[in-house]
């Protein structure tokens, strides 16, 4: 069954767009300092006039499918290239979620254990859940964003007592620098991997309350990213979360009640593990959406793909500086291909639309 609802869209837009920004923060706190609760406000509205108005394009145009769009938009011929870009990048996001997560299995847990033990334990259950199909990639995202959910929850009711709101005065002492902007522009980048959706909404159904559930789903990842970020940098001064290359991990270990009660770091590791497959099946299926859309699929494609994955991922995730370095250039690239470009498309194809409309 590959159809799916709009409450389904909802989960998979938690997927693609919660994790990043809480695993690794100090991309764009680097940047940003203190103030850099407020790039993660700014980079959530950007991203939600740019994903509704994804959204509204589709829905006044009653045209979902992604590469129908960019071949009306731009001709077959620069279509399909920019399409292949997309799935380039997307390609590039199952990089980051499998070197991310590898690593940060081997640095904080199982430091003896070879990173390439932890990519075999993510891309071959990938491949195994993806070939079972859509029902059971909504089954599974669904389960694991819920316990998430729960997770972070219980997080922000731990680690409460721990926050001093003094760390993030005084408030934008330096005002609007090149910095700062950087920062909005990386937190941008963290939240582009939602255009990894895209894809998806030819498979949507009843799309009559999709602008709806679009919204829910914006608000409430947008009201836990910048939670996220306030309660990081008012846990620890800019100085000290600049040190760890994981923080929200090392925050939850403050984490103590009646001197035997620790187990924050158990939910911060359910949210990483989980959260980063879910964005690689996510991810996974979307390339194999478009894949077929352009015909370029076959059934050895997601062992194909899979290995170059691995591959490139066993040497990017063997050091963190090399992982953080890699991490600082996909920013740019997310916010470049997962929103300009698609922006870009989604307006001219729009702008094409109502022409052709008057015209008749």
């Amino acid at each position: 069954m590959d159809k799916l609802n709009t409450r389904h869209l909802m989960f998979i837009i938690w997927g693609t767009s919660i994790v990043a920004l809480k695993t690794y923060p100090n991309i764009f706190i680097v940047n940003g300092g203190r103030d850099s609760w407020i790039s993660v406000i700014i980079a959530s509205i950007i991203l939600f006039i740019y994903f509704i108005f994804l959204i509204s394009v589709c829905k006044k145009t009653k045209c979902y499918n992604m590469d129908e769009i960019y071949h009306k938009a731009l001709g077959k011929t620069m279509g399909n290239i920019f399409l292949i870009l997309f799935i380039i990048t997307l390609i590039i996001s199952l990089i980051e979620s499998s070197s991310v997560e590898a690593n940060a299995l081997h640095v904080n847990m199982l430091a003896d254990t070879p990173v390439w033990f932890f990519l075999l334990f993510i891309v071959i259950p990938a491949i195994y859940i993806t070939k079972k199909g859509t029902r059971a990639i909504i089954i599974i995202t669904i389960i694991a964003i819920s316990l998430i959910m729960m997770a972070g929850i219980n997080l922000a009711m731990l680690t409460a007592k721990y926050k001093k709101f003094k760390y993030l005065l005084p408030v934008m002492a330096n005002g609007i620098t090149t910095s700062f902007i950087l920062s909005v522009i990386k937190a941008l980048g963290c939240y582009g991997s939602i255009a990894i959706s895209i894809p998806f909404l030819s498979r949507v159904t009843n799309k009559s309350k999709i602008i709806k559930h679009c919204v829910i789903a914006l608000l409430i990842v947008i009201q836990m990213e910048i939670f996220a970020s306030v309660g990081l940098l008012s846990t620890f001064n800019v100085s000290r979360t600049l040190t760890l290359n994981y923080p929200k991990l090392i925050q939850t270990q403050l984490v103590s009640y009646f001197d035997f009660l620790e187990v924050g770091e158990f939910f911060v590791m359910l949210q990483m593990v989980g959260g980063w497959f879910i964005k690689y099946i996510l991810a996974l299926n979307a390339i194999l959406i478009l894949l077929k859309n352009l015909s370029f699929f076959n059934k050895y494609m997601i062992h194909i793909i899979t290995l170059i994955v691995f591959i490139i991922s066993y040497f990017v995730s063997g050091k963190v500086v090399l992982l953080y370095k890699f991490l600082n250039l996909y920013v740019y690239f997310s916010v470049i291909s997962f929103i300009v470009i698609p922006t870009i498309i989604f307006s001219i194809f729009f702008f094409n639309t109502r022409k052709k409309d008057k015209n008749y």
